[in-house]
């Protein structure tokens, strides 16, 4: 009897363990949505930031796996490991809604995953792609952003690139994001 009773235990915690587990549609939420995929590596998205230059020509956007707190606090010199960071530095005073900027107009770009924040600096972490001279398979050699939406509550913005070995780069993020003032350089 006390080996049915634990059978019968043993069944219900596996009957409730399937019937809990996360199979809901997440198509409503764009936070499931919010990507980068490197070839068949994907990389959630959690936070945009948009900092348009005060006296330059440029805006840099950038997209992370942090939340909008983790990112504040990191700005504010706390330690943040295990950073995913998509950097942008787009040749335009601002971002416009409705645009594509190619290569072109992109000066710097770097997507660089398990990095860390120290001291309000971002360092270490694994190089997935970049713009930039050199011999690399890693280094960007077609592609662009495309900014869909840019309004004060939110940003919509999709990318696609093409490393030098041919490995194929996408990326969407649709939400709230931060917005930085400029401290030029």
């Amino acid at each position: 009897m006390k080996n049915i009773k634990h059978l019968v235990l043993l069944t219900m915690l596996a009957i409730l363990a399937v019937s809990c587990s996360s199979d809901d549609d997440h198509s409503g939420s764009t936070n499931s949505e919010n990507n980068i995929a490197v070839g068949t590596s994907v990389y959630e998205m959690k936070t945009a930031i948009v900092e348009p230059a005060s006296l330059g020509h440029y805006v840099y956007l950038s997209v992370s796996n942090k939340t909008e707190a983790e990112i504040t606090a990191a700005i504010n010199g706390t330690t943040i490991n295990n950073v995913d960071l998509f950097t942008a530095r787009i040749n335009a005073l601002d971002l416009t809604p409705n645009r594509t900027y190619n290569l072109s107009e992109i000066s710097s770009l770097e997507f660089i995953v398990d990095g860390d924040f120290i001291g309000a600096d971002f360092e270490n972490g694994v190089s997935q792609f970049y713009l930039g001279d050199g011999t690399s398979g890693l280094r960007v050699v077609d592609g662009s952003i495309t900014v869909t939406d840019y309004a004060v509550e939110a940003i919509s913005l999709s990318f696609s690139f093409t490393r030098a070995d041919g490995e194929n780069i996408t990326g969407v993020y649709e939400g709230s994001y931060l917005y930085l003032a400029s401290n030029d350089e």
